[in-house]
């Protein structure tokens, strides 16, 4: 992006991949808000970035994006305090072992990963396109941290209410949904000066799995020795959609390694299916969806 100093937030910044993409945006010049469900662990994860970057412009907010009304309230608490974004990274997401509870009694994957990464891009919106506005119609961004270890999601039982939780099923799901998302995002965009993207930042060690049983965890960590990729390289696309020039106007897409890619979930019929649920149970006021026939 040209302008100096863009306005980016990222959720789940206080560790793994948004930590290090918040690290390398600050070392860009960028002022970031870290949202983050933990404040003191933001907190502390600022301060350790000022020991590499002492003139990076940072602060926490907190957020618990797997709750609706914690992220309105977040919302209102940015717009009553004037504040204007030029991107967004949806970055928090999580990887559990166990069906557990929201705390609107939803299903926490599915509420984190899904529903928390539609309704804070929605909320957030209208300070994105007064950035835009702002910057004299430069498009805003949104960025979207999904995931090639994804599924096509069950529509039908996306909460697990009527078969048997497994937290990689579920993970996964949740992951194709954030892609899918993306693409009816998209659409509705269009027209408003927003653009939104999805990328996947590949096998990177970090404390996602750390509640998964050890056998996992042993798997996970031979296949990142065999295969895997440094925290750095796994940001390094998200920071990529989010501040390189090169991107601008580009929206819709799902990328990997700075190229986009085919996405396997791209089904306009499904992704505005989700759509529909994710405004139900988030009781997000509907937002027509132009003609499906429109490509992205």
């Amino acid at each position: 992006m040209t302008q100096a100093q863009p306005r980016i937030l990222v959720t789940g910044a206080n560790s793994g991949i948004g930590r290090e993409i918040v690290r390398q945006l600050a070392a860009q010049g960028a002022q970031l808000i870290l949202a983050c469900r933990d404040a003191e662990a933001g907190a502390r994860t600022i301060d350790e970035l000022r020991e590499e970057l002492p003139d990076a412009q940072l602060e926490v907010r907190q957020v618990d994006v797997s709750s609706p009304p914690s992220i309105r309230a977040f919302a209102h608490r940015l717009t009553r305090d004037g504040r204007k974004l030029d991107v967004l990274v949806n970055n928090a997401g999580v990887h559990l072992p166990a069906r557990r509870p929201s705390p609107e009694g939803l299903e926490l994957t599915f509420a984190t990963n899904v529903l928390g990464t539609f309704l804070t891009a929605l909320e957030l919106l209208p300070l994105l396109e007064a950035g835009a506005a702002e910057r004299g119609g430069r498009a805003g961004r949104i960025v979207n941290v999904a995931s090639t270890f994804a599924a096509a999601p069950e529509l039908d039982d996306p909460q697990f209410l009527r078969r048997p939780y497994n937290g990689q099923r579920a993970y996964q799901e949740s992951k194709a949904g954030d892609r899918m998302l993306t693409r009816a995002l998209a659409r509705r965009l269009a027209a408003r000066g927003v653009t939104v993207n999805s990328m996947a930042p590949g096998l990177v060690q970090t404390r996602l799995f750390r509640d998964t049983n050890p056998l996992t965890r042993l798997m996970i960590g031979v296949a990142g020795l065999l295969r895997g990729k440094s925290v750095e390289q796994g940001a390094d696309t998200a920071v990529w959609l989010a501040a390189d020039p090169a991107v601008e106007g580009r929206s819709g897409g799902f990328h990997s390694q700075r190229q986009e890619r085919p996405c396997e979930f791209a089904d306009p019929a499904a992704e505005e299916r989700l759509w529909r649920l994710c405004e139900e149970l988030t009781q997000r006021e509907h937002w027509p969806c132009p003609p499906v026939g429109a490509q992205v």
